[in-house]
């Protein structure tokens, strides 16, 4: 019953708080665009290499605090529904998570090596197996079981184990990527978990199916219908990543990474 009970009250909070999702929708978009417009910026002259220095500080710093806000608006949650509060926070505390960030896309580079061997392990894994077994088990088989090895360590796994870590260094600044204790009782919670597989597969697997499979019919759409469906289906799969992203930081709110209030803390002490 508390395990339901967490699934379903995270899963309606993320559809609670239209600004939050105002401010996602839009500004993801707009850095978006920023970070397209720095790949067309020429590097004739060196105003142009100061304005693509700038515009990228400005992209990935932007999408810091509006991640970092984010998580911070969800932990303040039920108390505080403000959102300027949150984002304040999160540029307060802007360098420990970018250390965070940093840490983050490092590992993440790691796993992404693995992919490199997607076409040599398998096989060579499949290879070791008795014969008895490698008649069960087919080359094909064995790649899907790496290709979703993979998947789940980057999508599931290390995010799942960093961020508690996140948000706790988003709130509370560098204490908070030493706080083992509170990431602990986040990284013990089964609902947790539960969240970031189903938020991986409807985040990244159905979306990405959505925006490379969905098509129309060749021989009965036209050119107008395909570029509305081309937007439709691009809007669809972004509303969708939304919406994993807002339920897994509700879920890592209501794990308890973060730590007590002040005032909290002061009242247990006396």
């Amino acid at each position: 019953m508390k395990l339901w009970n967490s699934l379903s009250v995270t899963l309606f909070s993320a559809f609670r708080h239209p600004w939050i999702w105002l401010l996602q929708f839009f500004g993801n978009i707009v850095l978006v665009v920023l970070a397209a417009l720095w790949f067309q910026i020429g590097e004739e002259h060196w105003w142009t290499l100061l304005f693509q220095l700038l515009i990228a500080l400005f992209v990935i710093f932007g999408f810091l605090v509006l991640h970092g806000g984010t998580l911070n608006f969800f932990s303040g949650l039920p108390e505080n529904k403000r959102i300027k509060p949150a984002f304040k926070n999160a540029l307060k505390h802007l360098t420990a998570f970018t250390v965070w960030a940093a840490i983050f896309c490092v590992l993440l580079y790691f796993v992404d090596k693995l992919d490199n061997y997607q076409y040599q392990f398998p096989g060579y894994l499949r290879s070791e197996f008795p014969a008895w077994l490698r008649r069960q088990v087919s080359e094909s088989a064995m790649d899907n079981f790496y290709a979703g090895f993979v998947g789940l360590l980057r999508w599931v796994v290390l995010p799942g184990l960093l961020l508690p870590l996140g948000l706790l260094a988003a709130t509370i600044g560098f204490t908070g990527l030493i706080m083992f204790r509170s990431w602990w009782r986040a990284v013990r919670n089964l609902a947790y978990w539960i969240v970031l597989i189903v938020a991986a597969i409807i985040g990244v697997y159905c979306t990405g199916k959505i925006v490379s499979q969905w098509r129309l019919d060749p021989r009965t759409s036209t050119l107008g219908g395909e570029e509305v469906f081309v937007v439709f289906r691009f809007l669809f799969a972004y509303l969708l990543a939304l919406f994993t992203w807002f339920w897994v930081c509700a879920m890592l709110a209501r794990a308890g990474p973060q730590p007590d209030p002040p005032a909290a803390s002061q009242k247990a002490a006396a």
